[in-house]
């Protein structure tokens, strides 16, 4: 007795009053296996080949996305790709459909869909060596200070740029001058919307160590992440790369807003 028979005959069981106990017994099936073909007599009795598999393709098409959408998507993340220290992923995607005032514009799960099926979403591995800066703390925060930087008939500013190394979250302040105060308050912002973190790492700017009349003493900014559990890591003097990913971010900020 094959399987569509062993169906039909579970549901002639059923109709002849048996229990469905027996009938598992029976059949050496599971009283699960027999309420689901019951079930499925029940729900389509009308249609003489109900014991038959069901298709289990999806019942609702997928949406396919246009051709000229996804020339568009493959041909930015290409210029993307190509363009040094540019974002590439799909909200950059998004944004340049945008400001190219290109419609519709396309969702991000289908940009990724799209990058994906091209094969533009696999990155060439690049061998590392090893570091002699030790890696003390499992979730680190670097932060720099760009500036300063003018704006016609404004005046001077500077930038305190925040980034997780882990996720990459990032957060700008504009500030007019370098005022440990205004860079406490920086991240005390980052920091409650996007967690605190083990370490916090910058360089030797003179704002975020202290003071050079008094170089033994703390200052605001030390004093603050000390105060809420969060370690202090300078990097070494003139070794901007041991700051790589905040580094890299502010080469992004110059490139894609200040120049722009």
């Amino acid at each position: 007795m094959n399987e569509y028979e062993q169906r039909q005959e579970a549901i002639r069981r059923y109709l002849g009053g048996e229990k469905i106990s027996k009938i598992a017994y029976i059949l050496n099936k599971s009283r699960k296996w027999v309420h689901h073909w019951i079930n499925r007599f029940n729900h389509k009795n009308s249609n003489v080949n109900w014991y038959e598999n069901e298709s289990r393709a999806p019942k609702k098409a997928a949406v396919k996305i246009a051709a000229e959408i996804e020339q568009q998507i493959i041909l930015i993340r290409k210029e993307l790709m190509n363009e040094k220290m540019a974002q590439i992923g799909a909200i950059s995607i998004q944004y340049e459909f945008e400001r190219r005032s290109i419609k519709p514009i396309p969702d991000v799960w289908t940009i990724n869909r799209v990058i994906a099926k091209h094969g533009l979403n696999n990155q060439v591995s690049v061998h590392k060596a090893p570091k002699d800066y030790p890696e003390l703390f499992w979730h680190t925060h670097q932060m720099d200070l760009v500036g300063p930087r003018y704006i016609k008939g404004d005046g001077k500013f500077y930038s305190i740029n925040l980034i997780d190394t882990t996720t990459h979250s990032c957060y700008i302040k504009a500030v007019r001058t370098k005022s440990s105060v205004d860079i406490v308050h920086a991240i005390a912002s980052f920091w409650k919307t996007h967690g605190m973190p083990d370490a916090l790492q910058m360089d030797n700017e003179l704002a975020f160590r202290g003071s050079n009349r008094y170089p033994r003493s703390f200052g605001s900014v030390v004093r603050f992440a000390l105060s809420q559990g969060v370690a202090i890591v300078f990097i070494p003097v003139a070794e901007p790369w041991r700051n790589g990913i905040i580094e890299k971010f502010n080469d992004t900020y110059q490139l894609r807003f200040l120049k722009a």
